[in-house]
């Protein structure tokens, strides 16, 4: 479930929306994209999730995956990221969901969360 929960939020929080300028500032697409990750994994964490996990639970999963992916990531990932979002890139990429991966699964089991 963590893969899939990684892939959906990734998806989603890899939508930087207004970084389309040659020079996007990074510390505005670090912020943008941590806001963007979290708010998207809580909104299909809470769907994948049984009624009784409180979303106390579900917000500590994301608020921790969000923003120790923000800190596994350079800042040229980062300007490579706002690129390839200016390219037209819809998917996550592999750089996004490498690193986001492990540090979900961590975060998963720090939140006591299964799966």
């Amino acid at each position: 479930m963590t893969v899939a929960l990684v892939v959906g939020c990734g998806a989603i929080g890899f939508g930087f929306a207004f970084m389309r300028a040659a020079q996007p500032d990074v510390a505005s697409v670090r912020t943008t994209l941590s806001a963007n990750f979290s708010a998207q994994c809580f909104k299909t964490a809470r769907a994948a999730s049984p009624a009784n996990v409180a979303d106390a639970k579900l917000q500590g999963f994301c608020g921790c995956t969000a923003t120790r992916l923000n800190a596994a990531l350079t800042d040229d990932d980062v300007k490579w990221l706002a690129e390839q979002e200016r390219q037209g890139v819809t998917t996550p990429p592999a750089l996004l969901m490498d690193k986001a991966r492990p540090i979900a699964a961590t975060c998963r089991a720090e939140a006591g969360l299964a799966g």
